[in-house]
């Protein structure tokens, strides 16, 4: 079951790909979402990416984890009636979501203005790549594109097809449905308490863009910003970066070392019986070359001893660290296996999915989700309820 903090709240949905996010929280958190999709297929995130569920051509894992928990109805926008039908069910709806390039609802005459008139309470939010406003708001725009835009991307002139660097997951894709879903149960905790309602934008790049403010704050204000003392080495580099960096174990694994705290750092040092390598720091005149010669050290203490021995002994003894793992190494790891990350779903044939759950944990509560549904799933249903014409299913 998903949990039940947003039980009383009906979001009504309008969505493509990545911001099917949004709803999704909503629906995790035990909302009713209704998820209006067009004759034509639906949302096409059924089809995308490189896996496929139960056959070949199956569900994607997005769908699955974007979509579950959610109504499907079959609407056509496009028409007097759908459009009829769409107001119909905004009537008594909480929030309404346009998840595609902003402004599209209001073209179809469903924007915020016209779903106010009728429900003034209503919380409306569009997401999108780029927003509304600004040179590129027509710009198409994906995945991994709002990063590139926001900072976050491969090093200035590197092709992503061919950057050795690891390939992470888009940040804005990721963020604006988190992003959004904060501010849509702000805004309908003001709704109840005042009956007005609220039009919300997030666009990804803009959450890209916003993900380090430690990073363009100081370019922003380069007249109030100075150089901390001792926070570089006479190279130019990040003090200490020897404590805060990989090491390979004797087994092949490496251990993300986290000692930039003196307590941490001096907890090592007592362990590995080298307190000697805290000298280092301290001895003048300061050349630069200090972290590479802690780091030379450490290599091959690391290498004596296999990485489980290593966070036995950090855990009893406080030294920060964690394991680097890959995603196999995640699912496999006795941490995520313990914490409740994954539930029991059903396949329509009887298989059995494991999937991963929420990262949120509530106290007497056991996460678990529907499959996300078909296109229309829920069309004849839903159209009684609500009393919607046509026969769309």
């Amino acid at each position: 079951m998903p949990y039940d903090f947003l039980t009383d709240l009906l979001v009504i949905e309008v969505s493509h790909f990545g911001p099917d996010a949004l709803g999704g929280r909503l629906a995790d958190m035990g909302a009713r979402v209704i998820k209006v999709e067009d004759p034509d297929g639906g949302d096409p995130v059924r089809r995308a990416g490189p896996w496929s569920v139960g056959e070949e051509h199956g569900f994607s894992y997005l769908h699955l984890r974007w979509n579950r928990g959610k109504e499907s109805v079959i609407i056509d926008l496009a028409t007097e009636q759908g459009r009829a039908d769409f107001l119909t069910l905004t009537e008594k709806a909480d929030v309404v979501i346009e998840g595609m390039r902003a402004g599209v609802m209001a073209r179809l005459g469903l924007g915020y203005a016209v779903l106010k008139a009728a429900n003034p309470a209503i919380v409306f939010c569009s997401l999108s790549g780029l927003g509304e406003t600004g040179p590129y708001a027509k710009l198409a725009s994906h995945g991994p594109s709002f990063d590139a835009y926001g900072g976050l991307g491969t090093p200035a002139g590197e092709s992503i097809s061919r950057y050795d660097g690891p390939q992470a997951p888009s940040i804005g894709m990721y963020a604006y449905g988190l992003e959004a879903a904060f501010a849509v149960v702000a805004a309908v905790h003001r709704a109840r308490r005042t009956g007005e309602g609220a039009a919300i934008e997030v666009a990804a790049a803009d959450c890209s863009a916003h993900w380090m403010p430690e990073a363009l704050d100081p370019l922003l204000n380069p007249d109030a910003t100075f150089a901390r003392p001792g926070f570089l080495d006479a190279s130019g580099k990040m003090r200490f970066w020897a404590r805060m960096e990989n090491y390979r174990c004797a087994d092949g694994k490496l251990i993300f070392l986290m000692t930039f705290t003196a307590k941490s750092w001096q907890a090592l040092l007592k362990l590995i019986g080298r307190p000697d390598l805290d000298a280092i720091y301290t001895r003048e005149p300061q050349t630069g070359t200090e972290d590479a010669e802690v780091n030379a050290a450490l290599i091959p203490i690391f290498a004596s001893r296999p990485r489980a021995e290593w966070l036995a002994d950090f855990e009893r003894d406080n030294v920060a660290a964690m394991p680097v793992n890959s995603f196999a190494d995640v699912i496999a790891d006795p941490h995520f296996r313990a914490r409740d990350n994954t539930y029991q779903a059903t396949l329509p044939d009887g298989r059995k999915l494991t999937l991963t759950s929420s990262a949120i944990h509530v106290a007497g509560q056991h996460f678990g989700m529907p499959l996300a549904p078909e296109a229309g799933e829920d069309s004849a249903a839903i159209r009684a309820e609500f009393g919607l014409g046509g026969d769309r299913e």
